[in-house]
């Protein structure tokens, strides 16, 4: 079937969906040098809301002349035009959430009209389900859906997978463990801020863990092995030296996704069918992530408003209060109005890996990986991953570019994109994985 456009993205005009469309017009040129000009639509529910963002593209020489966004009219009450969308596009970018309302039309219609997908959701009851439920409709469809492709999760996922490769392919070192800590950095004055539909997706999300839960039981997927002693978590916010940070848990999808990616290499093995035994994405690891607070008074601000959210979450009225007054009840950090354009251009964010291994000698003392269990590893490494939220449309690009690496299914990032060269061409624009200390015994 002939497709008219490469890349549709549906939601542009949201707040992210506007961000991932100027993005797709400062590097499809590059992406695609020597090539046609990328085909793109923007896509929505509203002709004139898509005509007014159309006209608001901003004319500085950074961004692409040669492509022309055109229309498509979508909306997820109606198939036949999610269908319609899908049919004539390569690639959806999904940008309209929560996904747990608005998602699944989006994956089925890709499914049906076989057209690729990637979105920025980071809610776990949605991307879970759509694996348990969507996952070999889109096999036998020979369509790749990629969930987690913004914020959340894939600076985790693939830093996970660098990591791991890090140890494994460039130290000989057999993975055991990694700890990821998270860090925001400002770089002026204007102060952090999130948008409004993350905020709405964590109060859906606290309300309805019972079903995450109960799909998980569900789901039965396998348990992760383990190699080396059990990697111990604290859940009590406390002060980390080697980060300069009070932590607490981390609370957003990306242990999810972890565990996700490596329960699906396990459960099915079509997923790496084209990797080496060896290959990183196939070792187990253990994992645990936590949230750098600054400091003592940003940890009593934090912990109590996690805790008057938690109380208010659990009820219908609650969350109508907490939908209503996010800035309130955020302290500031979330509201409808979201991040201003400054703001965005002063923040970005660190996540720092702690990874420990074995040495091919200490390997060599035992029969068997399973013997490892009680014995403490030898080798440690520290990686870095520091960027500002542009992986989105990275990831869209290399479904394009390399549509026949990257396995079939309803996939997490570093199933999706093991064997591809989506690092490389994230680090191109800026997106830094770094090893920032080498391995020590």
């Amino acid at each position: 079937m002939t497709k008219t456009f490469d890349v549709a993205i549906f939601g542009a005009t949201g707040f992210t969906g506007r961000f991932i469309l100027h993005e797709v017009l400062r590097t499809a040129d590059k992406a695609f040098a020597g090539q046609q000009p990328l085909r793109v639509a923007v896509a929505g529910r509203s002709r004139e809301r898509l005509e007014k963002l159309i006209a608001s593209l901003p004319t500085t020489e950074d961004f692409s002349t040669r492509i022309k966004p055109e229309i498509l009219i979508a909306d997820v009450a109606d198939e036949s035009s999610m269908r319609a969308m899908c049919r004539v596009s390569k690639t959806v970018i999904a940008a309209a959430g929560p996904f747990r309302f608005l998602g699944e039309a989006v994956v089925k219609a890709c499914i049906e009209e076989r057209c690729d997908y990637v979105d920025i959701t980071g809610e776990p009851e949605f991307f879970e389900r759509m694996v348990l439920q969507q996952h070999e409709n889109a096999k036998e469809a020979q369509v790749s859906i990629v969930h987690v492709c913004g914020f959340d999760s894939i600076p985790a996922d693939l830093g996970v997978l660098y990591t791991k490769t890090q140890l494994e392919q460039q130290h000989g070192a057999l993975p055991s463990s990694i700890e990821m800590f998270f860090k925001v950095h400002v770089a002026g004055n204007s102060g952090v801020a999130g948008h409004y539909a993350t905020f709405e997706s964590a109060v859906h999300g606290f309300a309805n863990s019972g079903n995450l839960r109960r799909m998980r039981k569900e789901a039965n997927r396998p348990q992760i092995p383990r190699i080396g002693p059990t990697l111990r978590s604290n859940p009590k916010p406390h002060w980390v030296e080697r980060v300069q940070a009070y932590t607490i848990p981390f609370f957003f999808a990306d242990p999810s996704v972890i565990r996700l990616s490596q329960q699906m290499v396990i459960q099915d093995k079509d997923l790496t069918a084209n990797l080496a035994p060896t290959a990183p994405v196939r070792r187990p690891i253990q994992f645990d992530a936590y949230i750098c607070i600054p400091s003592f008074k940003y940890l009593a601000m934090m912990i109590a408003a996690s805790t008057v959210f938690g109380a208010l979450a659990k009820y219908e009225f609650g969350r109508r209060l907490l939908l209503k007054y996010p800035k309130f009840f955020t302290l500031g950090l979330f509201s409808h109005e979201g991040p201003t354009d400054q703001q965005l251009a002063e923040t970005s964010f660190s996540e720092t890996f702690f990874a420990k291994g074995y040495s091919k000698e200490l390997q060599a003392q035992y029969e068997s990986e399973a013997e490892l269990k009680n014995v403490e590893p030898d080798v440690s490494i520290v990686t870095r991953y520091v960027a500002t939220p542009k992986l989105v449309v990275q990831a869209c690009y290399t479904l394009l570019l390399q549509r026949d690496q990257v396995p079939k299914g309803v996939l997490t990032p570093a199933v999706a994109f093991a064997n591809t060269k989506l690092l490389e061409r994230v680090q191109e624009q800026g997106i830094v994985f770094t090893t920032v200390q080498q391995p020590t015994k």
